[in-house]
């Protein structure tokens, strides 16, 4: 088959290459990928940074698996032992294990779901780690009705999806985003929308009961000071600055959660297919729409990988398609 590849980290490493077909094995299914969504995560892998997580990504000389890509959406071709779910034939999506950057991939049984009906494989691809993502951090806040909620980020990947959740459970919303962006996130749900390259939502009274962080523009520290007292700060992302990027600032999250009048709450998110069937039902009932700026061909993903790095990409998700 073929797959984005690469041996070491850097972008010169990243190049689609003919590779072995792979084989499911106990509870796993072998799925034809037709859509593959595009996270940070990739560049993470791709670029080896921060510097610091290369242990986790792989090992120092490269990142593991060589496969880039977590999500999927596709058609079964085969099922291993085990499998009782998912048969031949059917259309799913959620994540993949060994990379979906490719024509063929490995699924754990127990990380996919069945596709929403009321969606294409495009759409469906753009949904696993972001949505999730957003799921599990605003469930650990719990959040309620009439809550208020500032959503950074809120443009794009975990941040429209969070704009959504949040407002189907009936929150405050209060989305920063850049002005681009604006009109899509009051669509969204937002009942404000600041504009981060005019106004500072840093600055003024505390007024949120929760803030939920998004890519990395601001420091913890600075959100919390919008916090009411009492108030809960999920921080998915701290400040990019330095070659340890945002680890020190969440490393510190339960130090500041004592030192300061809020909590400070880091999720780590799981590859969930019973999430993704929750997701599916916001999806039937109307209340969560995936938005995909643009698709890529697999012999163009690298370009959609560095759309993603940094702050470079914020508008909803971007897709490879492959079928």
């Amino acid at each position: 088959m073929r797959a984005l590849t690469q041996d070491r980290y850097g972008w010169d490493t990243l190049a689609v290459r003919d590779v072995p077909d792979p084989v499911p094995g106990e509870s796993q299914v072998l799925v034809e990928v037709h859509a593959a969504g595009v996270n940070p995560y990739d560049w993470h892998y791709a670029a080896g940074q921060p510097l610091i997580a290369r242990p986790m990504l792989g090992g120092l000389g490269g990142p593991r698996p060589r496969v880039r890509g977590a999500d999927l959406s596709g058609v079964v071709l085969r099922t291993g032992p085990g499998v009782t779910r998912f048969a031949p034939g059917d259309e799913v999506f959620g994540f993949g294990t060994g990379g979906t950057f490719a024509e063929l991939a490995v699924a754990d049984a127990g990380s996919i779901a069945h596709l929403p009906a009321d969606l294409g494989h495009v759409e469906a691809a753009a949904m696993p780690m972001a949505a999730v993502t957003a799921l599990q951090f605003l469930r650990a806040a719990e959040l309620t009705a009439g809550q208020r909620i500032a959503i950074t980020g809120a443009g794009g990947g975990i941040g429209h999806f969070a704009v959504q959740i949040a407002a189907a459970w009936g929150a405050d919303v209060t989305g920063v985003c850049g002005p681009r962006n604006a009109a899509m996130v009051r669509e969204l749900g937002a009942s404000e929308v600041v504009d981060h390259t005019t106004d500072d939502i840093t600055a003024g009274e505390p007024r949120f009961d929760v803030v939920f962080t998004n890519a990395g523009r601001y420091s913890l520290r600075a959100l919390g000071r919008v916090l009411v007292p009492g108030g809960l700060l999920l921080a998915n992302d701290g400040s990019r600055d330095g070659l340890l990027g945002p680890m020190p600032e969440l490393a510190l999250a339960p130090l500041l959660s004592r030192l300061r009048p809020y909590r400070v709450v880091n999720v780590e998110a799981t590859r969930s297919g019973e999430d993704l069937g929750v997701l599916d039902g916001m999806v039937a009932d109307g209340v969560l729409l995936p938005i995909v700026s643009a698709t890529y061909p697999l012999d163009r993903a690298v370009d959609a990988i560095r759309q993603v790095a940094g702050q470079g990409h914020a508008r909803g998700k971007l897709v490879v398609t492959l079928v």
